[in-house]
């Protein structure tokens, strides 16, 4: 099959997660993908190359071109977009265009690939609208959500919540499935701690490092759980802090560190390679998900916690709901802080470190339930069933 893979962020600037990995997942099967994305933090030039980040399959990129011109920059690239996807689905050899995005070119591709009779398959992963602060930003992108969700020949949700969220936008007849995050657990699995990355870091074998992985947004917590380190500190002389990943928070992470003097406890690693996470995540002693419980948190199930799992890493969390009801404390390896308060959170953090014969078999609980629920491969055979089912039923007129 030959598939358009649509987004409005940037295939090579954004950490590796189902974005990326399914993309290439599916090259590797042998289908021919194009992913058309959007850099907005620099000028961009037209052009495809073959690009792989996981190392699964290589997929052909090609940017929005933009000039880079604050907000009209949005609608250059809205109306580039529309004339690229136009040109490609003219040729009349597109099986299915899969979409992520809303504004610069989700409600375009929903309409165009109606019009040019190809299949249009939705993925949500988040309340799209609530991740923008101001109300008219809002308003514009619920309307684009309920366009998309209703126009869509298929919506992916990421859990059941979410489907309850698709359908109070748009009705009761969008034809709506879960689709799992996957993970790869022959790529994370456990390990022993990486040498050269203890040495890189200045960590030692007795070192208790507590280990976040991921882009560092407002709501992930990591302040409070920094300005809470020096009483972790205190009752786990040997505890560190390993933030992996980057994101709009990285400069206040950076200050606040400086600020509390926990330059020797608290390493800031900036992005890895997705090749590298697990080599990361085997200096863990525990994984953390301390995010703010919000409308953009309620319903999402974090990536991140599936790799800690399938690494075989205790993993600790804030009680997000969704999470919660998929991953219980007794089977999945995930415990969980009675709030999202940064001092609940620290304190069930510091009796984890107190006893670490139970904390490692609740990493071990983890990766059991990985292998038997959350198997990537799973995820793929469900998104390539969904193509093919629906290219099926164009060509029979359906």
């Amino acid at each position: 099959m030959k598939i358009l893979w649509c987004h409005e962020v940037s295939y090579l600037d954004k950490p590796v997660y189902e974005y990326q990995d399914f993309a290439e997942r599916l090259a590797g099967r042998g289908h021919a993908v194009e992913v058309i994305d959007f850099s907005e933090a620099r000028v961009t030039s037209s052009g495809t190359q073959r690009v792989s980040r996981t190392g699964e399959g290589e997929i052909s990129l090609t940017p929005i071109p933009h000039g880079n011109v604050p907000v009209l920059k949005y609608f250059e690239a809205r109306a580039r977009f529309h004339r690229m996807l136009s040109s490609r689905l003219r040729q009349g050899n597109i099986d299915a265009v899969f979409v992520y995005s809303v504004f610069i070119n989700g409600t375009q591709a929903i309409r165009l690939a109606r019009r040019h009779g190809v299949p249009a398959i939705y993925r949500v992963l988040d309340a799209y609208h609530q991740l923008r602060p101001d109300r008219a930003s809002q308003a514009i992108l619920r309307a684009g959500e309920r366009y998309i969700y209703r126009n869509a020949d298929h919506v992916l949700v990421t859990n059941e919540k979410m489907g309850d969220y698709v359908r109070s936008l748009a009705g009761d007849a969008v034809p709506a499935s879960v689709l799992d995050h996957g993970v790869d657990c022959v790529h994370f699995l456990p390990r022993t701690p990486d040498t050269a990355l203890m040495e890189r870091y200045g960590l030692r074998d007795g070192d208790e490092v507590i280990v976040f992985l991921g882009t560092t947004y407002a709501f992930s917590g990591l302040i409070g759980l920094i300005r809470r380190m020096a009483d972790i500190v205190r009752r786990r002389p040997k505890a560190k802090l390993l933030i992996v990943g980057g994101g709009e928070l990285d400069d206040a992470l950076a200050a606040e560190v400086n600020a509390s003097g926990l330059q020797s406890c608290v390493i800031l690693t900036g992005m890895v390679s997705y090749q590298d996470v697990p080599r990361y995540l085997s200096l863990g002693r525990v994984a953390v998900n301390p995010f703010e419980i919000n409308d953009i948190t309620r319903d999402i199930i974090p990536i991140k916690i599936l790799q800690y799992q399938a690494c075989g890493l205790p993993v600790l969390s804030t009680p997000l709901p969704d999470l919660l009801r998929k991953h219980d404390d007794v089977r999945s390896g995930v415990r969980y802080s009675a709030t999202d308060a940064s001092d609940t959170f620290v304190e069930v953090l510091a009796d984890m470190l107190d006893q670490p014969d139970a904390t490692f078999e609740q990493g071990r609980r983890g990766r059991r339930f990985m292998e038997r629920a959350f198997s990537v491969d799973v995820a793929i055979d469900h998104l390539e069933t969904t193509f093919t089912t629906l290219a099926a039923a164009r060509r029979r007129g359906g």
